[in-house]
């Protein structure tokens, strides 16, 4: 009876050792999910300033391509600055989701 006692508090050790081992991964798993989710949310965002960026970039060079008055370049860059403000209110309202 002494050697299935034994058994029994080995196997007992191990389902311990194992209980213990199981929670020590959770947490890291947990851990890791939530700063995966983080860097998603990060790259998501900076491919969203990526796309203004080049957007405006756009803009400009044709803004830049197209004026050659005064009068033309001052309404160009009307038209350019109502585009930013639209882009910019358009990554804000992404950036609010």
């Amino acid at each position: 009876m002494s050697e299935t006692k034994l058994k029994t508090d080995e196997i007992k050790l191990k389902v311990t050792r194992l209980l213990d081992l199981y929670k020590s991964l959770k947490t890291e798993y947990d851990s890791l999910h939530k700063e995966n989710e983080e860097h998603k949310s990060i790259i998501k965002n900076q491919k969203n300033t990526i796309l203004s960026l080049e957007e405006r970039n756009k803009i400009i060079k044709l803004a830049e391509s197209l004026g050659d008055s005064k009068e033309d370049n001052r309404e160009l860059k009307k038209k350019v600055n109502s585009y930013l403000r639209e882009i910019d209110e358009c990554i804000r309202l992404l950036s609010d989701r």
